[in-house]
């Protein structure tokens, strides 16, 4: 049985890895560690960072690396190697502006320094937002011919950039509005197709990220 350790609040790190498997109901357990728990529950952990996944009570970490653990444990890596450089560029893409937007989050919940963190959300969104946004909607251009999937079919790589784009455009981050999508539309449009995919909008793990 596969076990998958996170802070007990929703992001995307370890969303991929739930609805990938709630996907291909593939079973695993869940189990949250509250925020004022984790410093003396952080050295108990590989890297000293979470999500964790432990299989037959070995620990495994890194977004990247369980996130293709478990897309092939889903099915949802595929056997076509071109295919998969697509999914680890997504993820990859994820980090990046994950990494870009974080100095801002860090100022707010770790720092406490509101003057700080408004000025770092502002530079994220003046030089960094769309330029990365419009890497995604490139990177969907040049590998979608269907223009619903960015393989063509459903993989890892769209549950990773839904839920990304799902991150930005629900109205979680300050001074982030979400008309910013506009200017995307292919990766607009992929968004709301992926918000009518029945076969992943009634994932338990869907409606819980999105309630």
């Amino acid at each position: 049985m596969i076990k998958l350790v996170y802070f007990d609040f929703n992001f995307w790190r370890v969303d991929i890895l739930r609805l990938s498997l709630g996907y291909s109901k593939v079973p695993y357990e869940y189990k949250r560690i509250k925020r004022q728990e984790w410093p003396k529950e952080k050295e108990k952990f590989p890297f000293g960072q979470l999500p964790v996944m432990i299989i037959k009570e070995k620990q495994y970490a890194h977004t990247h690396s369980l996130a293709r653990f478990c897309a092939l444990e889903s099915k949802l890596y595929g056997n076509d190697k071109l295919k998969a450089i697509v999914i680890d560029q997504v993820l990859d893409w994820a980090n990046e502006i994950t990494n870009k937007i974080a100095p801002s989050i860090r100022a707010a919940m770790r720092d406490k320094d509101l003057e700080k963190s408004k000025r770092l959300r502002e530079e994220f969104i003046k030089n960094d937002l769309l330029v990365w946004f419009s890497y995604l909607e490139k990177l969907f251009d040049q590998n979608s011919k269907k223009k619903i999937f960015f393989n063509d079919e459903f993989s890892m790589a769209d549950i990773v950039a839904w839920r990304v784009i799902y991150w930005f455009y629900c109205g979680m981050l300050d001074r982030i509005d979400n008309k910013f999508l506009e200017k995307f539309p292919l990766i607009q449009n992929f968004f709301k197709q992926m918000n009518t995919f029945k076969s992943f909008t009634k994932l338990d793990e869907y409606k819980d990220i999105i309630s």
